[in-house]
């Protein structure tokens, strides 16, 4: 019955063979992406795990590799991101056995570079009849994240996973249990946080966040788009309902990084709006500055106590993000270069999780990975930043300026948990997008003002 991961890759090949790689990617890659859980696996003899998702990548990598690549425009990006895949597959090879360290790295190109490729070759500068790939791509994003939010209301109440109860027939007992124990809902003031297909709800928080900023320059740039009411006489539209999904989604995973997220990048909208692009920065960077002497200074008292003391959920969470440091520096010292591998770790004091995305590749690829990462990160921070401070037509300046809050919203969620399942491939989904942004000056096409527009319009 687990052959139905093997659907994806019928229905890519079918769109395909009657369309265009952007087809296939907005039509096939990204529902499964967004609808299907990644923690489900189907194993050949001799193979590769494959999941819904690598089963819809595979087919529409294939036909980037031979339709797309006269349009790819070589870059140090590109290089890091081959580097941090080759790393982990290393890290894992050196580890436990070489053909382990094969299978991660076939799970670091349909998780990473395959959708890296994907970003960077697929969305700007292309159409879909007529309309831009970079809009209905976020279109489609945002509608198939309410779609889980609707879906979520059922976890949200009664504790329990829709997607796994609604696969539970078509895998074996032992991967059911595996992916129970692993992945398994969590309660939070009486009520479930909800995971959708995305595992964990500190992951679903992470997702909801970009749904809901790109939700926002959605409604400003496409205005026709969900604008017609949906009863009449009330003022319900598709478009106020989806961005009522996004908040939603957000609030029912209860998960307090990636609100804290929305929070900085919203803080971060809201002085671009009032000053200059230079000037919102540096107060930004003020700011975050402050506010992280704030937090370290609370969290040093909230967390002073032992794990045993501590009187509630929430600070036992925060001790325990507290001790992982402390706990894990020593490992990670022991094999510096390339760490222990992502499934042969040991667990420092009992502390399997590692709730901090930076330590988890200190770890896992050691400080190779690690290094890597961070180029990426400001690789594509870095590229926002130079696109921002030029003079964009309203569309293009509003996309860096969602895409900047993005990045900030999900940098700061990583300092509290790993980036993983279809996090991870929607982060390298957008670095290959940012890579690949051109954006039009202002006044340079579309009778655009020359007059730069501030990011507020993104948001109202």
């Amino acid at each position: 019955m687990n052959l139905i991961i093997l659907i994806p890759a019928l229905a890519c090949w079918a769109v395909l063979a009657r369309a265009s790689a952007q087809k296939a990617m907005v039509s096939v890659y990204l529902p499964v992406l967004l609808l299907f859980p990644v923690y489900f696996n189907l194993r050949f003899p001799h193979l590769p795990p494959l999941t819904f998702a690598d089963a819809a990548i595979l087919p529409l990598g294939a036909a980037m590799l031979l339709t797309q690549m006269h349009r790819w425009r070589w870059s140090w990006m590109d290089l890091w991101v081959v580097l941090f895949a080759l790393s982990a597959s290393l890290s894992e090879g050196l580890n436990t056995v070489v053909a382990n360290g094969g299978l991660q790295l076939f799970a670091e190109i349909t998780t990473i570079i395959l959708p890296y490729m994907a970003g960077k070759l697929l969305i700007e500068q292309l159409r879909i009849g007529h309309q831009p790939v970079r809009k209905l791509l976020v279109e489609r994003m945002v509608v198939l994240l309410a779609i889980v939010t609707c879906i979520s209301i059922f976890d949200f109440v009664t504790g329990w996973s829709s997607w796994q109860i609604a696969f539970r027939n078509f895998f074996p007992a032992d991967q059911l249990a595996e992916v129970a124990t692993q992945w398994p809902m969590q309660m939070r003031w009486g009520f479930g946080r909800i995971a959708g297909p995305f595992a964990h709800a500190i992951l679903a928080g992470m997702i909801f966040l970009m749904g809901l900023i790109y939700c926002m320059w959605l409604r400003r740039f496409a205005p026709g788009w969900g604008s017609r009411r949906l009863v009449e006489g009330l003022p319900v539209t598709g478009r106020g309902l989806a961005l009522t999904a996004m908040v939603g989604g957000l609030l029912m995973t209860q998960s307090r990084g990636p609100w804290v997220g929305v929070g900085l990048a919203l803080m971060f909208a809201l002085l671009v709006r009032v000053l200059s692009w230079g000037k919102a920065a540096m107060v930004f960077a003020v700011l975050m500055a402050l506010l992280s002497v704030v937090a370290y200074n609370y969290g040093s008292k909230y967390t002073e106590k032992d794990i045993s003391q501590a009187s509630n959920e929430e600070q036992r969470d925060a001790i325990y993000r507290r001790d992982l440091l402390k706990n894990y520096l020593p490992l990670v010292m022991e094999h510096k270069a390339f760490g222990w591998g992502v499934s042969n770790y040991p667990a420092a004091n009992g502390q399997k999780s590692i709730d901090n995305q930076f330590l988890m590749l200190a770890v896992t690829q050691g400080f190779t990975g690690l290094v890597v990462f961070l180029a990426i990160v400001a690789g594509t921070v870095g590229r926002l930043f130079r696109l921002a401070g030029q003079p964009l037509r309203a569309e293009d300046r509003g996309l860096v300026f969602a895409q900047l809050a993005i990045m900030t919203g999900l940098l700061t969620t990583i300092l509290t948990v790993f980036l993983g399942e279809q996090a991870l491939t929607l982060f390298f989904l957008i670095a290959g997008w940012v890579q690949a942004m051109n954006p039009v000056l202002a006044g340079a096409g579309d009778g655009d003002s020359l007059a730069p527009y501030k990011f507020q319009r993104v948001l109202t």
